[in-house]
């Protein structure tokens, strides 16, 4: 399940931050002048939820695309472009919607959501996984990802057992040849593995049921865990040193990477999945 090499844990980064000298006001001015200029065809406005433009009708929160751009701020106009590109696409597949469940339940995933204060979720079909944190049901196509809504979950005429079983499989299977990244103490004992494949279900993993029986016998039971935001699974010791070197890397990515979670730390045992501490 994982490759095991020398790695010196404490140089362990798994980004580089670049500060943007854009406002989130600045930002806005210039996406309203990028889209306009590289799809004439977009209706877009000012709307008054927070941070959000209203695209071809829909409300679209700008948060993870500024984050993304801050990290890379070199290339806004490349992310702008992305984004609405991938926004198009998302619009295209909305056939999907009419899908069955026997049609759709091949290509269906869970997708760990946080509790959402504009909203933004609440046509989502999802539910708790612990305190501030969601299991929402994506539908996965080559380019982009669309959430199941309710209304949709409700057509199926399924149960949410059934819906939630169908993602977890489709993950088992996706999940059989991952890689990931192992770091090792001075003695050679493995503290800490990441997986981080950029598939967008990096943080789910933390769902998969033989998750604990295969990662225990590398960091003993429990072990703990961050998903700091949605590409990246942090799996490590629960031994205070080892949490103290990785603590404020993850509120840090938390703080400004994309498609944030939760800068809380997990535990992952043999019955489940808590908060610790």
């Amino acid at each position: 399940m994982c490759r095991t090499p020398r790695v010196d844990f404490e140089r362990i980064e798994y980004y580089d931050f670049l500060m943007s000298a854009l406002t989130r006001e600045q930002f806005v001015e210039r996406v309203l002048q990028i889209v306009p200029a590289r799809f004439p065809l977009v209706k877009l406005a000012r709307v008054e939820e927070p941070f959000s433009l209203k695209v071809n009708g829909h409300v679209v929160s700008l948060e993870n695309l500024y984050r993304l751009s801050q990290i890379h701020p070199e290339d806004l106009q490349r992310h702008v472009e992305r984004w609405m590109v991938e926004l198009l696409r998302a619009a295209e597949g909305m056939p999907d919607r009419d899908g069955t469940f026997e049609e759709l339940k091949g290509r269906i995933f869970p997708m760990i959501l946080p509790d959402a204060v504009d909203g933004i979720y609440r046509q989502t079909l999802m539910q708790p996984l612990i305190e501030g944190l969601n299991v929402a049901y994506a539908l996965d196509s080559d380019r982009t990802i669309t959430y199941v809504h309710q209304g949709q979950f409700e057509a199926w005429k399924v149960s949410l057992d059934d819906v939630h079983s169908a993602a977890i499989e489709n993950l088992v299977l996706r999940s059989e040849s991952m890689p990931a990244t192992a770091a090792q103490d001075e003695d050679g004992t493995i503290s800490l593995i990441i997986f981080q494949t950029g598939d967008g279900y990096d943080a789910s993993r933390i769902l998969l049921p033989s998750l604990h029986e295969k990662l225990s016998e590398h960091l003993g039971s429990p072990f703990a865990a961050a998903i700091p935001n949605r590409d990246i699974l942090l799996c490590f010791r629960n031994k205070d040193e080892t949490i103290d070197r990785l603590k404020h890397q993850i509120e840090e990515d938390y703080k400004h990477m994309p498609h944030q979670l939760t800068s809380n730390l997990l535990l992952v045992t043999p019955d489940g999945i808590a908060r610790r501490g």
